[in-house]
């Protein structure tokens, strides 16, 4: 068993977010994917049919089949596109709220029942009794979001314009994840406000800044690299069939940018499923964070 109230280094912090993974792996995943995967293929099959939609709109004006098809679709569509769009943005929401809490509250089981000895069943039931705080806190976080996020926007706006502006950046953005999702812990695993949980989740990571930003930064780039991974080869695969055609003398016709469509499509519901599998390596680390600042606090 992992032990999560542990002092750790930035290489333990590493490490033990990948320990953990090793020894509770299959019990996490399949939890996940008991109570998020219905969901989930929900969202890929909505995001296929926007996805595809959206890249025929684009190719028909390529392949010269009507100037105006993309006006023509939304005038004699636009109910159903408006209510397509508003449930795609409920669902993804609703997706990602879910995927951000899930290793949260197993954390809080993996305490309580001193292992994995808990159900799905367990899981729901939390997941129940924290609904509340955690819309509460969707709703903070999204007005707060908004404020912080235009300031900390332009403030990296800024950053990119001058010449030490990308490396800062590099190091602002995982310190700005790492800060939300920090906060998200200390919410929901105690009674304080969720203006309080922001105020201490700044503290945290100021007071341990190198170590969460390097973790951060660390699992982030294996997250991008496999999503990468896993979503370049199709692409890879229909670009050289465009190109084939091509170089053969063969105008690009219907067929092949239909069948370029769906290879598009294909290789953007790969990267959505990936990355929401993938962003648990976020989370668990900053679990693993947030646990190790409980451990110091105490300790000391």
């Amino acid at each position: 068993m992992l032990t999560l109230y542990k002092k750790r280094t930035l290489g333990e912090l590493i490490s033990d977010t990948f320990l953990f993974f090793r020894t509770n792996g299959t019990h996490f995943l399949r939890h996940y994917f008991i109570i998020n995967g219905g969901f989930l293929l929900l969202l890929l099959g909505l995001s296929y049919f926007v996805f595809k939609v959206y890249f025929e709109i684009m190719f028909s004006n390529i392949g010269g089949n009507s100037t105006n098809y993309m006006e023509q679709y939304f005038e004699n569509n636009l109910p159903l596109v408006i209510g397509v769009v508003l449930f795609f943005i409920f669902l993804t929401l609703f997706v990602s709220l879910l995927s951000y809490c899930y290793p949260i509250l197993y954390f809080k089981l993996y305490i309580e029942k001193k292992g994995i000895d808990f159900t799905t069943k367990d899981i729901l039931i939390a997941l129940k009794a924290n609904f509340a705080k955690i819309s509460r806190f969707f709703i903070a976080l999204i007005g707060f979001g908004l404020t912080i996020g235009l300031l900390f926007g332009g403030f990296c706006i800024l950053l990119m314009i001058s010449i030490i502006g990308i490396p800062v950046l590099v190091i602002v953005l995982p310190a700005f994840m790492a800060w939300i999702q920090l906060s998200f812990y200390i919410y929901l695993n105690t009674t304080t406000s969720s203006v309080e949980a922001f105020r201490l989740g700044f503290e945290y990571t100021k007071n341990k800044f190198w170590p969460i930003v390097g973790s951060t930064i660390v699992m982030y780039l294996i997250v991008q690299a496999v999503t990468t991974l896993f979503s370049l080869i199709p692409y890879l695969i229909g670009v050289f069939n465009l190109f084939t055609s091509i170089e053969n003398g063969e105008a690009p016709n219907g067929d092949t940018f239909s069948m370029f469509t769906v290879i598009m499509v294909i290789v953007m519901c790969i990267s959505i499923l990936i990355s929401y599998i993938m962003n648990n390596l976020l989370v668990v680390n900053s679990g693993i964070v947030y646990y190790t600042i409980q451990e110091e606090i105490e300790g000391n």
